[in-house]
């Protein structure tokens, strides 16, 4: 028999639905999202990250930094 979880996962839905749009391609899952890494154009790609969750609706946020900077990353947050 298989039990089926209670609460319907659509959070992940989006941040799935995200990392299929924005093919990045290296990424670290956190506890409530994903860091995408090597970014060669880091606010292109951020403004990008951005205009795809406004424009797809998705329940997301995108987090960028001086010190993700260092390294060419931000992260992508569900929201709560």
């Amino acid at each position: 028999m298989k039990i089926e979880p209670t609460i319907p996962n659509i959070k992940r839905d989006d941040l799935e639905r995200f990392i299929q749009l924005f093919e990045p391609s290296k990424y670290k899952r956190l506890r409530n999202g994903i860091e995408v890494r090597g970014q060669p154009e880091l606010e292109l790609n951020v403004a990008m990250a951005k205009a795809l969750v406004l424009n797809q609706g998705l329940r997301l946020t995108i987090i960028s930094d001086a010190n993700m900077a260092t390294y060419r990353a931000f992260e992508v947050r569900e929201i709560h």
